[in-house]
């Protein structure tokens, strides 16, 4: 989805950047069916007790309003919003997302922490993916946006906030609160005229490079703290016949991340900006190059399983397989926190986490820079109601934080305690997002989707191939760039 039509917003307000539906899987009873076009609605209200929890999923079919009942018989009203209103007139709570499966698993638990506590319900909407954007301002225009949304677009969010559709955060939470919970990377993201219209909730880290521990044992090595002691590393691999990487290049989006983990570590957070939020920053800068020519070292003959072509012909998750999986192939591999999940649950069970598979931070390369590169999903409001600001001061707290950890799913929350935290490696990844100074949004999901998700994947693809022509690459990207920001 282009991105372009919120750069001009996004340049006066970003200092510094902090970043599959499933069916319920119950059988319903005693459906009560309306529908409410445009929008497109399942609402399933599950009865728990006398709170109510309401999950609502996207679907190519008119608005369904399913009442499960399992007790006391329910009363339950939609419109396009959805609102909904249980037993006892109790106004329920929109709530929007684009997690589905495990992610909304986790949430869930947060949610029914909150109606627990304070006995209002809530509906739940897993949107769109990539589309979200595009449903929210059909929603908004028809006046029926959910109450809370929970945007991964910093883009969007601003854009949002423009036009006069968000809530002020501030005005709904107090201003010491949000900041006892979070460093302002986390709380600056969505700012715009001087006023925040969100702070990042929930949080991915891509400033995580994984290794095994065992390996580094018998190598005589310890986790680097430069880049240049990484690459020693790797030529001790290779020097006692083993291969230091594999990279799924194929999916393109794993490079892109290389490169902007060493773009930060060359410049900084307002240079990172200026060349992918606005293109005021050029891809000629020479620290902008010296990244370039940094990447194409991960790629010298002997550095990846499959040189080249096995980059270029790996996915992200065969990759994983590669360097963790029952036969592996490589001793480290680069991507973000959710690695470890996958690693330890999809690819090989067996792994012990912290034991057999670990992370160190994206080493160093020449500056300061004591940050992360991440993703996240920022709360917003659409409305302002009690039900809002009671759920917004809830998920700020200390117990909701918690409540997350206990699903190895992070809030960076400084009021978090880190054994609540089943995974020794999301506990990891709390304490490196929780102490970031700094926190910068990935890059190409900033940038135009032309440069970021067409244009740039594929040309680091290229200097994979050819690890010599950086300054090239540098060349072609600042002259697609130069255009991409004006359509």
């Amino acid at each position: 989805m282009k991105r372009i039509l919120f750069f001009v917003s996004l340049i006066a307000t970003l200092a510094i950047i902090g970043v599959g539906c499933a069916a319920p899987a119950s059988t319903p009873s005693a459906p009560v069916i309306q529908t409410s076009a445009p929008v497109i609605q399942t609402v399933v209200v599950q009865q728990t007790g006398v709170p109510q929890t309401v999950v609502v999923q996207q679907t190519g079919a008119p608005q369904t309003v399913v009442v499960q009942q399992t007790g006391v018989p329910q009363v339950v009203t939609a419109t396009a919003a959805p609102q909904a209103t249980v037993a006892g007139g109790i106004q329920a709570l929109t709530v929007a997302a684009t997690w589905g499966g495990g992610e909304r698993d986790a949430f869930q638990k947060v949610l029914d922490a909150f109606t627990a506590k304070t006995k209002i319900p809530v509906v739940y909407e897993s949107m769109g993916g990539d589309n979200m954007g595009g449903i929210l301002r059909t929603r908004v225009a028809a006046g029926s946006p959910p109450d809370v949304v929970f945007q991964s677009r910093p883009g969007e969010v601003v854009a949002f906030a423009q036009a006069g559709n968000l809530i002020p955060i501030e005005t709904l939470v107090p201003k010491a609160d949000l900041e006892a919970a979070f460093n302002p990377g986390y709380l600056d993201l969505a700012t715009f005229d001087g006023k925040r219209y969100g702070f990042v909730w929930k949080a991915d880290s891509k400033s995580t490079f994984w290794y095994k521990p065992p390996s580094f044992k018998a190598l005589g090595v310890t986790e680097p703290k430069t880049l240049d002691e990484l690459f020693a590393i790797a030529d001790k691999y290779k020097a006692a016949g083993k291969v230091p990487f594999a990279t799924g290049g194929k999916s393109g989006w794993p490079l892109t991340d290389y490169l902007e983990n060493l773009i930060i570590r060359n410049t900084d957070a307002k240079t990172y900006n200026d060349l992918y939020v606005t293109h005021t920053a050029k891809w000629t800068d020479p620290a902008v190059k010296k990244a370039l020519a940094e990447y194409a070292k991960f790629f010298q003959p002997g550095y990846q399983v499959g040189d080249a072509q096995g980059v270029l012909g790996s996915t992200f998750v065969e990759s994983v397989g590669l360097a963790f999986g029952p036969s592996p192939k490589s001793e480290m591999f680069y991507e973000g926190g959710f690695v470890g999940v996958i690693a330890t649950t999809d690819t090989n069970k067996d792994l012990k986490p912290g034991e057999d598979i670990n992370f160190f931070e994206f080493p160093s390369a020449g500056t300061d820079f004591t940050g992360v590169v991440g993703g996240g999903d920022v709360a917003t409001a659409f409305r302002d109601t009690p039900q809002v600001r009671a759920f917004l001061a809830y998920i700020i707290s200390k117990e909701a934080a918690d409540v997350f950890a206990s699903t190895n799913t992070i809030s960076p929350n400084k009021q978090l305690d880190p054994t609540q935290f089943p995974s020794v490696l999301a506990r990891n990844q709390y304490q490196q997002l929780s102490n970031a100074k700094t926190f910068v949004f990935d890059g190409s999901d900033l940038a135009p989707a032309a440069l970021g998700g067409d244009y740039l994947p594929t040309e680091l693809q290229k200097l994979v191939q050819n690890p010599a022509d950086s300054d090239k690459i540098a060349d072609e990207l600042e002259k697609f760039a130069s255009t991409a920001y004006t359509q």
